[in-house]
């Protein structure tokens, strides 16, 4: 039996669902369309128990809510109203509305409220860096744009935030405008219970107020999604809380009680926090204006700090302040948008467990990174190694490279932007013996721990407790991760290096060809010069035996050259192995998704306690549950710090990365010495051709004479046979295809000059080389057999062709 007022289960295509909440004085219902599956939830006016309690006033501000919702107010931030066909659903709920009030259509945010966000245990110690900006921002929004149309909400709470699904992302939106009016002090004292919560002081000592009040609860949001916790005594009933909140100064943006009623100003954010220090430093200024207790001024600076900036804002002076120079300018709006646009590049260092964080700008320089990486862990700058995650584009760091480039608007929550290792660390990469950092309300109950903590103390230790736990669980799979990247970037440096090797090898047994092919040139040289015995043998040979001494000489070093690139090559294959392997190791697969800290049990243990402090069933011994859980945390953190197979993973990456530099070192060496032999070889090729054609000379200048058919001759004209053949069946591999000699015959240009073609193509030599044997003279004579290293070799050619080149700008 539906009773009066309440709404029919279904009514044409729309079904009612749920209760979402209850507003100031209505409550939302969810309802969907069964054909569209369109969501929307439904405010209506809350039927008080006590009807004689509903006056015309209560109708007038919930008939403002629906007009300022449906009307004026469009925002992003702010939850829009929607309208739902058919017109007959709305008018069949206006029939179960009391008093014949208006109904509110908004549209449906699924994700809940940010209460509930906060009321996840993984939450108790504040939310992550970016949904803190998220919120701030959304809050900065949707309040700025009330304030310009002069309204002030007055009820800004956790509960009054909702989340909207946008892609993969949630946006926070501001709801609840029934508050938004005019409260008198009777109807607001009356409301409030035990805690003020979010209401600004001034809402309950003062007859006048403005909109500051919203900047107070801004602030009091501020503080608690960063800490977990509201930032002053929220345990305390309204009379103890406003006498110690009157007594604060305006820098103190926190007040807590301890164990023994001794109370605490705080001029800083609580350490147990998930956001970096730069944005937790620059929050700290924005609360000091939002939490300031004098309402003239919260929200406001001194107009004289802003003459300074060179861009002096409207300034504002109060009616009630009769303080000469009482003009102030709104900086709450401003300098939170400055806070919010500010790049803060997040690294972590390896070597020491460490977070580190700093403003950069698009003149920040990467030196001014690593001397803040300096001061802030001891690495020296020349040993400061930047290890890139791969969210990140660029693929390593370079002298070019822009801090402002690093930043990661979207990088997951949690996740570093930059890693740092310790350069010089040769025996792991994670130092050893890393102190824990326990946070003091932990060691302060473990110093007594027999003592009865009371409910609020006993509140801050079981989520300092569960922040300190899941923190290392973290911090541990921040270690495994850096590794890995550590790893990767190694991997990826040494892979380059494989067609650098690669061409190395070409070109050092290209040269060894080379030089088989100017032993094989002196050797038939020399048979031919030798066949005609028209040269004077004593210098014949002395020529020969230089000639065969160079030669072993240039050989022996090449031969060298090219045993110590098979070690590279062979040296470089076996790192390359090692580093995948490395990457294969069993702590490195699927580490994320590892529970290494029992967290879901410390997370039961921290609901159960939780719970018991809402019942008030608590006792001294109420936190040796969550005592228990840190302590078995600290045994097996230090098991997993000196796992054998940790060590040995950072071992063996180590020694892959310093033999990989003693590599770099010897193929640096290789390749320069490739080059000098490169060009000494073609200098003594040089060098032997330029002794040929002297030897030939002269022997001209002795009344020989050179025939047209290239032989010499003697005295009476009778030949005595070819003393040398042509040059291109001397060296056969300068000759082109078509020059190269045929057996038994030789060719001459036309002006009888051998015809040889310096840097012209190459084709190796396949019918001129057949066992051993050199074909293309008149002779047959034993040579070096080179048949399988010219088949074995495919860059002889290229090599030869270099030679030719580096020949020819040596002739220039």
């Amino acid at each position: 039996m539906i009773k009066p007022f309440e709404d029919p289960p279904q009514i044409g295509e729309w079904c009612r669902e749920k209760r979402l909440g209850n507003g100031g004085f209505g409550v939302v219902t969810l309802w969907r369309n069964k054909q569209t599956q369109q969501a929307v939830a439904i405010k209506k006016f809350h039927i008080l128990q006590d009807r004689s309690e509903i006056t015309d006033k209560h109708c007038e501000r919930w008939r403002n809510e629906v007009k300022l919702m449906t009307e004026t107010v469009q925002n992003d931030h702010i939850v829009r109203t929607v309208d739902v066909q058919p017109r007959a659903f709305i008018e069949e709920l206006l029939r179960s509305s009391a008093n014949g009030l208006p109904v509110l259509c908004m549209e449906y945010c699924e994700g809940g409220d940010l209460r509930r966000v906060l009321n996840r245990v993984e939450n108790c110690s504040g939310l992550r860096e970016q949904d803190v900006r998220d919120v701030l921002r959304s809050l900065r929004s949707a309040i700025a744009y009330l304030h310009s149309l002069k309204i002030t909400h007055r009820d800004i709470k956790p509960e009054n935030l909702v989340l909207k699904q946008h892609g993969d992302r949630f946006i926070y939106k501001l709801t609840d405008l029934g508050y938004a009016k005019a409260l008198d002090k009777q109807s607001l004292n009356a409301s409030l219970v035990g805690t003020v919560e979010y209401i600004a002081p001034d809402l309950i000592y003062c007859d006048r107020y403005n909109c500051s009040v919203d900047y107070w609860s801004m602030g009091v949001i501020g503080f608690e999604i960063v800490t977990g916790v509201r930032p002053f005594i929220p345990h305390a009933p309204i009379t103890r809380w406003m006498m110690h909140v009157q007594q604060k100064k305006s820098a103190d943006i926190a007040i807590t009680e301890d164990n023994r009623e001794n109370y605490t100003y705080h001029t800083e954010i609580f350490a147990e926090n998930h956001i970096s220090t730069c944005l937790r430093k620059q929050l700290e200024r924005w609360l000091m204006l939002a939490l300031e207790w004098n309402p003239k001024q919260r929200g406001y600076v001194p107009y004289s700090a802003t003459v300074a900036e060179g861009t002096p804002p409207k300034s504002v002076t109060f009616a009630e302040d009769s303080k000469p120079g009482g003009s102030t300018v709104l900086k709450i709006f401003s300098l939170l948008d400055q806070i919010l646009e500010k790049r803060i590049l997040v690294l972590f260092s390896l070597h020491d467990c460490r977070w580190i964080d700093l403003e950069v700008t698009p003149d920040t320089s990467m030196a001014a990174v690593r001397e803040h990486v300096y001061q802030l862990t001891g690495i020296p700058v020349d040993e400061i190694e930047f290890i890139l995650p791969l969210e990140q584009k660029q693929p390593r760091v370079g002298s070019d490279t822009r801090p402002y480039d690093l930043y990661l608007p979207e990088l997951q929550s949690g996740k570093p932007m930059v890693y740092v290792a310790h350069r010089a660390s040769r025996e792991s990469i994670v130092q050893r013996d890393l102190k824990p950092r326990i946070p003091k309300s932990i060691t302060d109950v473990f110093q007594n721990i027999k003592v009865k903590l009371k409910p609020h103390m006993l509140r801050q230790f079981i989520a300092n407790a569960y922040y300190f736990i899941a923190n290392e669980q973290r911090l541990y799979v921040l270690l495994l991760d850096g590794v890995r990247n550590y790893g990767l970037t190694l991997n990826d440096a040494i892979a380059r290096r494989k067609e650098e090797i690669g061409r190395m090898n070409k070109v050092v047994y290209g040269i060894v060809g080379g030089v088989e092919y100017h032993k094989l040139t002196v050797s038939h040289t020399r048979d031919a010069l030798n066949a005609g015995k028209r040269i004077p043998s004593a210098s014949f040979e002395t020529a020969s035996h230089q000639w065969e001494e160079k030669c072993s000489r240039v050989e022996t070093n090449v031969r060298k050259l090219a045993e110590m690139a098979d070690k590279i090559s062979k040296r470089y294959e076996s790192v390359l192995k090692r580093s995948r392997d490395a990457l294969r190791h069993a702590l490195l697969q699927e580490y994320e998704q590892q529970d290494y800290f029992g967290l879901k049990t410390v997370e039961g243990r921290y609901e159960q306690t939780r719970a018991r402090i809402l019942e008030k069933i608590t006792n001294e011994k109420s936190h040796m549950d969550m005592s228990q859980a840190v302590y078995e945390c600290l045994k097996r953190r230090d098991v997993l710090l000196r796992d054998v197979g940790f060590l040995e993973l950072q071992r063996q990456l180590l020694d892959v990365r310093q033999e990989m530099q003693e590599i770099e070192k010897v193929l640096e060496k290789v390749v320069e010495l490739t080059e000098k032999y490169k060009r000494e070889l073609a200098r003594l090729t040089l060098e032997h051709q330029d002794e040929v054609w002297k030897m030939l000379s002269s022997v001209d200048a002795n009344g020989q004479a050179v025939t047209t058919n290239g032989t010499l001759s003697n005295g009476g004209g009778t030949p005595h046979g070819p003393c040398i053949a042509d040059i291109d069946d001397m060296v056969p591999v300068f000759a082109s295809a078509k020059t190269r000699s045929i057996a038994g015959s030789s060719i001459a240009s036309s002006n009888g000059t051998p015809k040889f073609l310096l840097g012209g193509p190459m084709t190796p030599l396949q019918s001129t080389v057949t066992n051993g044997s050199i074909e293309g003279g008149h002779r047959e004579e034993e040579g070096p057999n080179v048949d399988e290293l010219i088949a074995a070799n495919e860059t002889l050619i290229m090599t030869t062709n270099d030679l030719l080149s580096d020949s020819l700008l040596i002739l220039k």
